[in-house]
């Protein structure tokens, strides 16, 4: 099952046609593919060096910023297993038999925005990664752009007010992250033994998210039509983005976008496999979220005369904190 590929540079010439295209994407799969975004290759390209930099530092210093856990905003390093996606699930917005003790093979880094001086991002001494920071914090704001453009598009696609989400996202109390993921290499025995998997299906937390991915392979989503039953998303082009509705964006919209189900699991070349080695792993994900202070309940627009709304209202924040609580 194909996903739908948008340019995003029809928006600035033909905005319906896009905003159309766009919200029936993501009312079929809660995933679309993008191109067109407007970030360079050579700036996509050294986000992945710097990745695979990030991940190759000495442990000594990754430990310095090493993420503590907990229900606080993720910032610095989170090291193999120590943030379980199986939970998210479990305790999303679906139910699940999923049981405990199942681990992730990954490991990351995540940032906040430039400004957030409330959670500031965890980074490695410039002595061990120099340009690293001043890197990803305009790549940070490159991905911002893009997400925002997309906000604006399905604004337009529901015939909302101008800024009926956009503006619950751009703030001083923004609180989207950056995340660089690495995936190091694993035993097919082990992922089919059910205990380990790259990620388990799962809902992103916040409004939408933006991948890129190497061309290893592996990101599945969820078949809205056959419950259980996962479509893989190939990587044909490096500057492919990836985009799907996360939890808030299905709560903002009373249901009406469900948020993506995905999963990290074998690459093709291996799934008929019962024994061998899966080859690392490099992605790259912006975790649009809302405003801290923002309600992430259903928002006027969506719920119709005399029913109640399908979300409460509850700030961006304590959302969160809730969600992340049961990751780690």
């Amino acid at each position: 099952m194909a996903l739908t590929t948008l340019d995003l540079s029809v928006f600035n010439h033909d905005r319906e046609q896009f905003a159309l295209q766009l919200r029936s994407g993501l009312s079929q799969h809660g995933f679309v593919k993008l191109i067109g975004h407007g970030i360079s290759e050579s700036a996509v390209s050294k986000a992945f060096e710097w990745n695979k930099s990030f991940f190759q530092m000495r442990s000594e210093d990754k430990q310095l910023i090493a993420h503590p856990g907990g229900p606080e905003p993720q910032r610095g390093w989170s090291a193999v297993g120590a943030e379980s996606s199986s939970s998210l699930y479990r305790k999303g917005l679906l139910k699940s038999n999923i049981t405990e003790g199942l681990r992730d093979a990954r490991e990351h880094f995540d940032q906040g925005p430039p400004t957030d001086s409330r959670y500031p991002t965890r980074w490695p001494p410039e002595r061990a990664l120099p340009g690293f920071k001043s890197f990803m914090e305009e790549f940070f704001e490159l991905l911002q752009g893009v997400a925002a453009d997309l906000m604006a598009a399905l604004e337009l696609a529901f015939g909302l007010p101008q800024g009926a989400f956009v503006d619950l996202m751009t703030h001083q109390g923004n609180a989207s992250e950056l995340r660089l993921l690495h995936y190091p290499a694993v035993e097919v025995e082990k992922i089919k033994t059910g205990n380990v998997s790259r990620i388990w299906p799962h809902f992103d937390l916040g409004v939408i998210t933006l991948l890129f991915q190497d061309d290893v392979g592996g990101l599945e989503f969820e078949n809205r039509n056959q419950r259980g039953a996962f479509s893989r998303v190939d990587c044909s082009n490096p500057l492919e983005m990836v985009v799907n509705v996360s939890e808030t964006l299905q709560r903002w919209t009373n249901g009406t976008l469900p948020a993506g189900l995905h999963r990290v699991n074998l690459p093709k070349n291996l799934e008929n496999n019962e024994s061998g080695t899966m080859p690392e792993r490099y992605s790259i994900a912006y975790f649009c979220k809302a405003d801290r202070s923002a309600s992430v309940g259903s928002l006027k627009y969506f719920v119709s005369a005399g029913h109640d709304p399908e979300y409460e209202d509850i700030s961006a924040l304590e959302y969160q904190q809730q969600r992340l609580q049961s990751a780690y």
